[in-house]
């Protein structure tokens, strides 16, 4: 816990809309962020379900 801690000050970039790579990808194929498709592929839906034992 104490290293993830060290890392997350340490590092220089803290915030995914702000690294390079997340903006590429959204400018070279998702578009938008909260867009149609981004929202399509990143985004986790749940549906209630009954429980096995």
């Amino acid at each position: 816990m104490n290293a993830l801690y060290q890392i997350d000050r340490d590092d220089r970039l803290r915030v995914s809309h702000k690294n390079e790579w997340v903006s590429r990808l959204y400018t070279e194929f998702l578009g938008k962020p909260l867009g149609h498709k981004s929202h399509e592929l990143l985004h986790t839906h749940y549906q209630k379900r009954e429980v096995l034992l």
